[in-house]
């Protein structure tokens, strides 16, 4: 080994300096190797492993939002479905009034058939049984009692016409009284029990 600088020394000049380039060469090759290339395939590595994470959770937000359309499709449906069954009839307050309200539903039917409500009121209300587990929101059966006047095809046209609107709606008392200064016209009493919507739960 003490011999290898003599060795070099008795080569040519040519060929110490392609073995001096060649050495230096490697030494950069193996630089560039540990600090360039090994470092930069780790970052690559973990780039790739981000990216895979990352479309892992791109992937599970398209799954949360194709979930959340469905859902709301049908919520919507059920949304839907509610109001068609609020349009057959139910009562909800107006002014914080079931009468109010049911005479706001009638007035145009009663309008149409000739008949004019003079006065309504609220009578008893009849609370429906409530399954168990309780329903968050509750219903009952509302008497609504309407006070007018026309005459006996005037009457019929008006709860006829109030029937087919609203079939949920039911006549559950009906009084006619002739009235002796317009004998062509009676004063008719009305009561209609109507489905309304309670409180909710808390």
């Amino acid at each position: 080994m003490s011999d290898a600088p003599f060795a070099l020394n008795k080569l040519a000049p040519p060929i110490r300096m392609a073995l001096g380039i060649t050495g230096a060469a490697l030494l950069a090759g193996l630089a560039i190797l540990v600090f360039g290339i090994w470092p930069a395939r780790q970052k690559i590595k973990a780039l790739i492993a981000e990216i895979a994470q990352l479309n892992d959770t791109r992937a599970s937000m398209e799954r949360d939002i194709a979930g959340t359309q469905k859902q709301q499709a049908v919520t919507e449906a059920a949304e839907a479905d509610f109001q068609a069954f609020l349009d057959l009839g139910v009562l909800e307050p107006l002014l914080g009034s079931f009468s109010m309200r049911g005479k706001s539903l009638l007035d145009p039917l009663a309008k149409a058939s000739g008949f004019t409500i003079s006065s309504v009121k609220e009578e008893r209300l009849i609370p429906l049984q409530v399954p168990a587990p309780p329903p968050q929101q509750l219903y009952a059966r509302q008497l609504v009692e309407f006070t007018g006047h026309g005459a006996y095809t005037q009457i019929v046209a008006f709860v006829q016409a109030a029937e087919q609107t609203f079939p949920l709606a039911i006549l559950s008392g009906l009084r006619i009284e002739s009235q002796i200064q317009t004998p062509e016209r009676h004063k008719a009493t009305l009561t209609f029990e109507w489905p309304v919507k309670g409180e909710k739960r808390k």
